[in-house]
């Protein structure tokens, strides 16, 4: 999968993604008002604020239609949907990835225009069907890292190997500072996949292999990032309650200068501006076990999908065109993470162009942990097997649990 970030160009700043919000809307929804429910993703940045000024100026066109946004009332947006889909009670538009399990419960994107220029849009089909566009696109493979930390702990450059990236983080400790910042909840295993996938994805369709029975966690890249992930942990290189923090800690532990790097998505660029960090921040690529350039983790950004159950599909579906099609939203879109999509330039900031060179070096993107051809959890999965080693689980038993997994849920 393949897309261009070389249209980031120097045209709109974050700041002024509200004031982008006043474009025409997409129009084209039935007469007579409704009531559309979103269920979306709440993060730092994607708050319930941000999507109710995203969809207000297509809300002032067609008269009479409210727009409800919906906080996920369990774990996340996917927990939550589940939970309404066996109530009957769905809402009509999820503005979320999911797991492509529930594709038979989404409505078909036609393939007009509109749908086919979205990102990704090929490489997310279900059985021949679009079942979500994206607005637009992320980068996840990504270290960001205070450069005064790496000064004070004497490190000259990024490191390109897992290695290399393993003897620096024991250098920042000495220098004393907490080497790589993480947390519990989804960013475990998040951040493991940002790490290893490119390396489990470099040479082949990896997930295509395990189904087959040709290949295995344990014999896999993964074996060896939950080697160095151990090694870590017993070092001290990671905080060993890190599994107590939030999301939110997480980046207010890098931003305050008190861990030296952060492996996260594109999408952090933003919340590292407004924080105004007093270090100078950097980014580089993730480490490669030899050294080597390997690929992105790469995925679609601020995806909507429609529920079939939805009363009222054409208000949905004029709704979602405006989200992802309309110049004026997909720009604040774009901006509020660091997103890139083709045709679609904006003001970066500093971080965000260093962002997009990794991008533009990047020999290839891989897939996360869900997908057409991935058993659906199995981001849950791997997340778990990623926590339990805080607890003790030896990283050939975590590569092992993951092969049983798989072995009872693909297919």
């Amino acid at each position: 999968m393949r897309y261009s970030m070389r249209g980031v160009a120097i045209l709109l700043g974050s700041a002024m993604a509200a004031g982008l919000l006043t474009g025409c809307a997409s129009g084209g929804a039935e007469e007579g008002g409704g009531e559309l429910r979103i269920l979306a993703n709440i993060t730092p940045v994607l708050t319930k604020q941000y999507y109710e000024k995203l969809v207000q100026p297509w809300v002032a066109q067609n008269k009479g239609v409210k727009v409800t946004i919906e906080v996920p009332s369990a774990e996340d947006v996917q927990a939550t949907l589940q939970q309404e889909l066996a109530s009957g009670d769905v809402p009509d538009i999820v503005a979320s990835n999911l797991d492509p399990v529930v594709a038979p419960q989404l409505l078909a994107f036609p393939e007009e225009d509109w749908v086919l220029d979205t990102p990704l849009v090929q490489e997310n089909k279900v059985g021949g069907k679009i079942w979500q566009v994206a607005t637009g696109a992320q980068i996840q493979s990504l270290v960001f890292y205070n450069k005064k930390a790496f000064a004070d702990a004497g490190i000259d450059g990024p490191p390109a190997s897992l290695e290399e990236f393993t003897q620096d983080l024991k250098a920042l400790k000495k220098a004393g500072y907490l080497p790589l910042q993480t947390a519990g909840e989804w960013v475990t295993g998040a951040q493991f996949a940002m790490l290893a996938n490119p390396q489990l994805l470099g040479s082949g369709d990896f997930y295509a292999q395990r189904n087959a029975g040709t290949a295995t966690f344990a014999a896999s890249p993964y074996k060896n990032y939950l080697d160095a992930y151990a090694g870590w942990i017993a070092d001290g290189l990671v905080d060993r309650d890190a599994l107590g923090l939030k999301y939110q800690d997480s980046i207010d532990g890098f931003t305050s200068g008190k861990a030296a790097t952060y492996v996260i998505g594109n999408w952090i660029v933003p919340s590292i501006d407004e924080a105004a960090p007093s270090f100078d921040v950097g980014v580089f690529a993730a480490p490669s076990l030899d050294g080597r350039p390997a690929g992105q983790l790469g995925g679609p950004a601020q995806p909507y999908s429609i529920l079939q159950a939805s009363k009222h599909q054409d208000l949905a579906l004029s709704l979602v065109k405006y989200l992802v099609s309309d110049k004026a939203a997909v720009a604040a879109s774009l901006a509020s993470e660091g997103n890139f999509r083709q045709g679609h330039p904006y003001k970066g900031s500093p971080l965000n162009q260093q962002v997009a060179a990794i991008h533009d070096a990047a020999p290839r993107l891989v897939l996360g942990t869900s997908g057409p051809t991935i058993p659906g959890g199995f981001g849950d999965e791997l997340n778990k097997q990623v926590q339990a080693l805080y607890v003790g689980t030896a990283p050939a038993k975590a590569a092992a649990a993951l092969d049983s997994w798989w072995d009872l849920n693909a297919g």
